[in-house]
């Protein structure tokens, strides 16, 4: 209800994605303004040229080990895609109340599941480098800066079908997109980008283009806001 009233009573509404405009818009009747993602410092993706995807197939999750990013999906989906790609590795970067699933996973395959409870963004990007897919098997996803991230290194993205998702990653184009909650879908997707390495290649080569189109500096983040504000002040003063 507070929501709701908050949306009703704003001069404005921003949004992140369209996602979250049709969410407003049903929740409370307010068409937003204006739609576009918070500013995101991509400087430790973009300061050098991507790099080939690495021979070896791996994957990488990156993210919060809660219920939320649905952690247990992919622990769900792992054995699968570790029995039809015996190379195959995994690493998880993040910390969470669910922790221990991944920590099982890693103890079932010692050699082929890493687990880092942290890292920077020049580390999340060097292991985007050294993986030929990030993972997001979310519950629920506004945008996901995480995908933003891939896509400027060159990296498909294998995702479920909810939230703002489907707003950066375009099934068969610049990712796979699956079925919330199924994990013999999230792993035949990812079986086919790590078998693969050439689909994989052509989507992560038109994830990085995608990506070219969110690379915003400061200066135009702060215009594009500043314009916001100033045409709400000039239209509430009339």
């Amino acid at each position: 209800w507070a929501a709701r009233h908050a949306l009703r009573r704003a001069d404005a509404l921003r949004t992140v994605s369209p996602f979250t405009a049709a969410l407003a818009e049903r929740a409370a009747g307010v068409p937003p303004v204006e739609s576009f993602p918070g500013y995101i410092d991509l400087a430790a993706f973009v300061e050098r040229p991507a790099l080939p995807l690495p021979e070896a197939p791996g994957a990488l999750f990156v993210g919060m080990l809660e219920r939320s990013k649905d952690i247990g999906l992919l622990t769900r989906a792992w054995p699968l895609v570790a029995r039809e790609v015996p190379e195959a590795r995994l690493v998880v970067v993040g910390r969470g109340a669910l922790v221990e699933l991944v920590e099982r996973l890693r103890d079932d395959y010692p050699d082929r599941v890493v687990h880092i409870p942290e890292l920077l963004p020049s580390g999340i990007a060097e292991q985007l480098d050294a993986s030929r897919c990030l993972v997001v098997p979310s519950r629920s996803e506004g945008l996901g800066r995480v995908i933003i991230e891939s896509f400027a290194r060159g990296r498909p993205v294998v995702a479920t079908r909810v939230g703002g998702i489907p707003d950066l990653v375009r099934d068969e184009v610049t990712g796979l997109l699956v079925q919330n909650g199924d994990a013999e879908a999230l792993a035949a997707a990812m079986i086919r980008l790590l078998a693969d390495r050439e689909l994989a290649s052509r989507l992560g080569a038109a994830a990085l283009e995608f990506s070219r189109e969110l690379r915003w500096t400061p200066d135009d983040y702060a215009a594009r806001v500043r314009t916001l504000v100033d045409r709400t002040l000039a239209s509430s003063t009339r």
